[in-house]
């Protein structure tokens, strides 16, 4: 598990890189319910430490709203998961 002083490290493309990815791994999962949420939760944690990197402070409703969005995925059924990765 990454930590949040190995995620500061990382770029804020970086950061928008490793959350994209896992949205593309759920999306391509969803037919594995087990697996989907598993990514999902892995990108809902990589949101989170984003939230907290003072270099996000500006665009925090942006994460905040495709947190948003990812947990809906998380308790639906992941249909949404397409239009979400086409939105990034």
């Amino acid at each position: 598990m990454i930590t949040l002083e190995r995620w500061k490290t990382l770029s804020v493309r970086d950061h928008m890189g490793h959350i994209a990815s896992e949205i593309m791994r759920a999306r391509r999962a969803v037919g594995n319910r087990a697996l989907c949420v598993a990514v999902l939760e892995r990108a809902l944690l990589l949101i989170d430490l984003s939230l907290q990197d003072p270099r996000w402070r500006a665009s925090a409703l942006q994460l905040l709203s495709l947190r948003s969005q990812v947990a809906e995925a998380y308790v639906g059924d992941g249909k949404g998961l397409e239009k979400l990765y086409a939105s990034l």
